[in-house]
C-alpha cells in the first residue's frame, strides 16, 4: 500500500525557496533522509500545511513556475480554486486554498472532489487539513502522488541553523 503522508517539514529563509522546490520536484535528493518516493514526475499533489503568514503561497508560486506554468499566480482564498495552463503538459494545474472553508461539505459543493480527480493534473492545496479525506483517498485508492509541506517558519529543535533548509522529511 502506498504511505499516505509523506511530509516534508521546511523551515527556511524566502531567499533559499529554489532549493525547497528542487527538493520537492526531485531535482535535489540531498535534502531527503529517506529515499524519494515520488519518481521522475514528482508528486501530483502538493499539500501545503503552516500558520497564517508562513509562506504558503509563496511556496506556492515558487512551484507553478517549476511545473512550467507561466501565468501570474495568485492566492485563490476568495474562489477556492484557479485554474492553469502548463505548456508542454496535457492536464491543468490547479491551486486550491481552502483556509475559509468551514466544513468539507463545501468542498463538494464546489466541485473539489472531481477536480481533484481529473486526469492528469497537478495540485497546490493550501490549508489541505478540512479535505484530507480527498487526498488519502487519491493517494489510497488511485495511486496519486501526494506530498505535505509542513512550513514552519520557527527553529526546529535539534537542527543545526545551516541544515534547516529541510529540517526532516
Amino acid at each position: 500500500m502506498t504511505p499516505f503522508k509523506t511530509t516534508a517539514y521546511i523551515n527556511i529563509p524566502e531567499t533559499d525557496l529554489h532549493k525547497v522546490v528542487d527538493a520537492i520536484m526531485g531535482k535535489d535528493l540531498s535534502a531527503w533522509v529517506s529515499h524519494y518516493p515520488f519518481g521522475d514526475g514528482g508528486p501530483e499533489i502538493i499539500a501545503l500545511e503552516g500558520n497564517l503568514g508562513a509562506g504558503k503561497t509563496t511556496l506556492s508560486k515558487a512551484i507553478c513556475v517549476a511545473w512550467g506554468c507561466n501565468e501570474d499566480v495568485s492566492s485563490p482564498t476568495f474562489a477556492l480554486v484557479n485554474e492553469y495552463v502548463i505548456p508542454q503538459f496535457e492536464g491543468k494545474l490547479y491551486h486550491h486554498d481552502w483556509y475559509r472553508v468551514k466544513e468539507a461539505g463545501e468542498l463538494f459543493d464546489a466541485g473539489i472532489e472531481e477536480i481533484l480527480h481529473e486526469y492528469p493534473s497537478k495540485h497546490l492545496v493550501e490549508w489541505p487539513e478540512i479535505g484530507e479525506f480527498f487526498l488519502r483517498d487519491l493517494a489510497e485508492n488511485y495511486k496519486a502522488k501526494v506530498l505535505w509541506v509542513n512550513i514552519d517558519p520557527r527553529k526546529l529543535p535539534g537542527i543545526p541553523p545551516e541544515n534547516s533548509c529541510y529540517s526532516r522529511f
